[in-house]
């Protein structure tokens, strides 16, 4: 779709109501010295589907973030918050949006083009020296980020749908993005750093060569820092929780190899716990 254009944008995703890229459309202005991307909220499959999807999110999983409005207010209010709390993520643009597109559904945003972290970790070419670095990097800036959300009782600090694909190398940035879903004010604090912290570990873990994987993992746990903070985080993922946890931890073990609960205690191994 390189070639595609809307609107005289270029087309640089178009999932589609059905895709597993969730529906979403990304438009590249890629007028030198202006670049900037359009984001447009799109439906994730049919009416039906989404309507089900909003009574799960909301009664049942308590978190946000369903419809293209919704994920549009949430990624913008969480974009301003996150730059406000001096977290990277790509600026808001203060600019028209083009002929069609509403502002209840579409947002500019900074142009940060770049590998992610998740391929860069495990880049061959790149000495093992710089990918450990870059991994070291993305953890402190996440353990602040995690002890400023527990300070704040803000979960808008935290990312719902974490993983590592989520950070571009953007110059000398680690731009984080994709911040359109939400936990409801209701939902346990340590619970959402505990899904947060172990999915990104996890897609550490799982991309990285075997013959690196301690490598890279002692990388990630040494940037993060914040021993106590990560013990308590890991003790609430392993055994805390309620019935709910204990459902979605019998659940994770159940369909993956190497849970999100096992990079858990992988964690607290590493702590001596």
């Amino acid at each position: 779709m390189t070639g595609r254009r809307i609107a005289g944008l270029r087309v640089l995703q178009d999932g589609g109501r059905d895709d597993r890229q969730g529906g979403n459309l990304l438009l590249l202005d890629d007028t030198p010295g202006r670049e900037g991307l359009l984001k447009v909220y799109r439906r994730r499959g049919s009416a039906t589907r989404e309507a089900f999807k909003w009574f799960s999110y909301r009664v049942i999983e308590r978190k946000r973030g369903v419809t293209g409005r919704e994920r549009c207010a949430i990624e913008r209010h969480h974009l301003a918050l996150w730059r406000e709390c001096g977290f990277d993520v790509p600026a808001l643009l203060p600019r028209p949006l083009p002929e069609g597109f509403t502002a209840d559904t579409a947002l500019w945003m900074e142009y940060c083009p770049g590998p992610l972290l998740y391929n860069f970790s495990c880049e061959q070419g790149v000495p093992l020296a710089q990918r450990r670095d870059a991994v070291a990097r993305f953890a402190r800036v996440l353990g602040e980020r995690q002890a400023l959300a527990l300070a704040r009782e803000d979960r808008g600090l935290v990312m719902k749908h974490a993983t590592i694909k989520h950070a571009i190398l953007f110059g000398d940035r680690q731009v984080g993005f994709d911040l359109e879903g939400a936990y409801a004010d209701s939902w346990p604090m340590l619970d959402a750093l505990a899904d947060e912290l172990a999915a990104n570990l996890r897609s550490l873990l799982r991309v990285s060569r075997e013959h690196e994987r301690d490598e890279m993992g002692a990388a990630f746990l040494e940037g993060y820092g914040r021993r106590d903070q990560l013990a308590a985080i890991a003790d609430f993922g392993i055994r805390r929780g309620g019935l709910n946890r204990g459902v979605r931890r019998w659940a994770d073990r159940r369909r993956r190899h190497f849970s999100e609960y096992d990079t858990l205690c992988w964690v607290e191994s590493r702590l001596g716990g």
